[in-house]
């Protein structure tokens, strides 16, 4: 009989890293609005002592953070809207020791009663919490100003040993982002004063203005549409995916989460786009930019992608318009907000009608003939003035009506 302990070492060492790594605990998100969960399976450590041993060494390998505030409501705005996987909360985390960095957050402004409330995360997960928090202080730029940050590191297995620089590196550094604090205090295991200096450093680069934030954005747009000419499409979207990034709009893969929002707010006071609503300016890069990622697509002939984005898009402006959050493009009882949003102004008619025209076109060579037949016309209600659209909308209602003739001759009721 095969016996487990009769491999090598260094097989067992592999096979306890590959069973109890954070990677291999990391659960996908169940939809795009999720974040990702942690499932350790830990049962390898109660078969026997000798293995229980083994493991555990390869167990204390990953990086734990334990994160603690006085406030209950944290948890979840970590978790749901900067999208962090949180290994676990409650007493668990509250008891639990082997964490690498301690963060503590409060006010020193108010005096709190009452229980903290702790929560444990993955070093891998660490800038996406800074990069949340980042966001929410550029919501509410007066937030961080009244918040005081404690980090301590530790060396959970060896009292007092020195933590390496480029794992000190990895725990502090991404504090860079979280500006503008009431107060910081670093401390712990032998803490390398020049990974501190470099962290209060970062921390007092001041976040670009709106108005470079949407310069940024636009000169990368821009350039995009340099590569897309050229032909250079994988440089287009990448450009383009960095044009989003400089507004503060994620995106990985198929998921893209906006930012921020409070941060676009006011009449921006010089640049290129002096005197405009900074809000106005940035919905309307935004639209451009999802257009010419369509357009992009469409040219790698890559059908499915282009029609994703841009079902996406449409579904998202009709949602904001009329509250309908259904996705299908076939049902021609259900496009008066095109028109709608036109008498009202909308302020990016034009790449509205670029996206609706090109979906037609990837849907089209995916077969969608319905989806076809009603993006078409509602393109062309936002392109009144493009001949290329409404010459398609003329062959659509010529084909429309030639089938309406050939049913009335055959007797057929349509």
């Amino acid at each position: 009989m095969f016996r487990f302990l009769d491999l090598p070492a260094e097989i067992r060492d592999q096979i306890y890293h590959d069973v109890l790594s954070t990677d291999t605990a990391r659960r996908p998100p169940v939809d795009d609005d999720e974040p990702a969960s942690y499932k350790f399976n830990l049962a390898i450590l109660q078969a026997n002592k000798q293995i229980h041993h083994e493991a555990k060494k390869a167990f204390q390998d990953n990086v734990f953070i334990k994160i603690t505030t006085p406030w209950p409501e944290s948890i979840d705005h970590i978790s749901s809207e900067g999208r962090v996987p949180i290994i676990t909360t409650g007493s668990r985390a509250e008891h639990f020791q082997a964490f690498h960095l301690w963060i503590w957050i409060d006010t020193p402004l108010f005096t709190l009663s009452g229980p903290a409330y702790s929560m444990l995360i993955c070093l891998e997960d660490l800038p996406a919490f800074t990069r949340m928090w980042h966001f929410s202080n550029l919501n509410h730029q007066s937030l961080n100003t009244h918040l005081r940050l404690e980090l301590t590191l530790q060396d959970p297995h060896v009292p007092d040993r020195k933590i390496p620089r480029d794992l000190q590196n990895r725990l502090l550094r991404p504090f860079g982002l979280v500006k503008n604090l009431h107060s910081l205090l670093v401390h712990g295991a032998k803490v390398l004063p020049s990974v501190e200096e470099a962290l209060v450093k970062e921390q007092a680069i001041p976040d670009p203005s709106p108005e470079e934030c949407l310069e940024r954005a636009t000169a990368l747009k821009d350039e995009g549409n340099k590569s897309l000419l050229a032909g250079d499409y994988a440089s287009a979207l990448r450009l383009y995916t960095d044009a989003f990034v400089a507004i503060h709009i994620t995106v990985s893969g198929r998921r893209r989460h906006v930012h921020a929002d409070g941060y676009y707010i006011g009449e921006l006071a010089s640049g290129l786009y002096k005197g405009q609503r900074s809000d106005y300016v940035r919905l309307v890069l935004r639209v451009k930019l999802v257009a010419n990622f369509i357009q992009a697509y469409l040219k790698m002939k890559d059908w499915e992608e282009a029609r994703f984005w841009g079902r996406r898009s449409i579904a998202l402006f009709r949602s904001n318009l009329t509250g309908d959050l259904d996705n299908d493009l076939r049902d021609n009882t259900r496009w008066g907000w095109v028109r709608e949003a036109v008498n009202m102004g909308f302020p990016a008619q034009t790449e509205m009608g670029k996206i609706l025209y090109r979906t037609a076109l990837a849907s089209r060579e995916l077969g969608y003939d319905k989806e076809v037949e009603n993006l078409i016309p509602a393109a062309a209600i936002c392109l009144p003035h493009d001949r290329l659209v409404q010459n398609e909308k003329d062959i659509l209602n010529e084909r429309k009506a030639e089938y309406e003739e050939y049913l009335r001759d055959i007797g057929a009721e349509f």
